[in-house]
């Protein structure tokens, strides 16, 4: 069942990209045939990556540290493909607990934006993070990669009129229930706030 939802996602994501890509070669045999083919006017490949990323901190009883940074391809003028790498430190101390434990998540994702509207997207990702773990078979902490399939939506807003924007995203994690046991997540809902520069 959690396997079909995945490959849903995934025969969607495709389709959607499948779409644009095709709408983009003909737009561009259009203006081939035409004979109004002008490379000078395209964007450079430079001028489609986009930078950005989340970071975040928290001290107190509780130190949360995030750092995850993220590249992103203009592929057309509605999708964006992008790989990004996520680094996250937790330490819990208390009172009542003298030692305090801490733990570094690490991991990556590559997903795939398509806006439907300006501002407006759909978004699929893939994102693999190695956590420790508790597990009650054996009685002990362990390490592993766990995989999370993300689908969901956001909404872009531009800064100063440039390349910039915030975005918020909404997502939900499809493999939830069949890693809930050792996933850093709490609920199958995520949201996300970052920049793009």
């Amino acid at each position: 069942m959690k396997f079909s939802k995945f490959a849903l996602l995934l025969f969607l994501l495709l389709f959607l990209l499948q779409t644009e890509i095709f709408a983009q070669v003909f737009r561009n045999d259009s203006i081939r045939n035409a004979g109004q083919n002008n490379k000078a006017n395209s964007p450079s490949w430079r001028d489609k990556v986009r930078l950005g990323g989340n970071f975040g901190l928290q001290f107190g009883s509780i130190t949360f540290i995030n750092v995850s940074p993220l590249v992103m391809y203009q592929a057309t003028d509605r999708t964006q493909i992008g790989v990004g790498i996520t680094y996250q430190y937790v330490r819990f101390s208390s009172t009542i607990v003298r030692n305090a434990s801490g733990s570094s998540i690490f991991g990556g994702r590559v997903f795939a934006r398509y806006f439907l509207f300006p501002g407006i997207f759909a978004h699929g990702e893939y994102e693999m993070l190695n956590n420790t773990y508790y597990d009650p078979l054996v009685n002990e902490l362990r390490r592993d990669w766990i995989p999370a399939g993300f689908a969901g939506g956001g909404y872009s807003q531009q800064l100063g009129g440039g390349r910039s924007a915030f975005n918020v995203t909404i997502l939900y994690n499809l493999l939830y229930e069949q890693y809930q046991s050792r996933s850093i997540y709490a609920s199958p809902w995520v949201i996300r706030m970052g920049i793009t520069l």
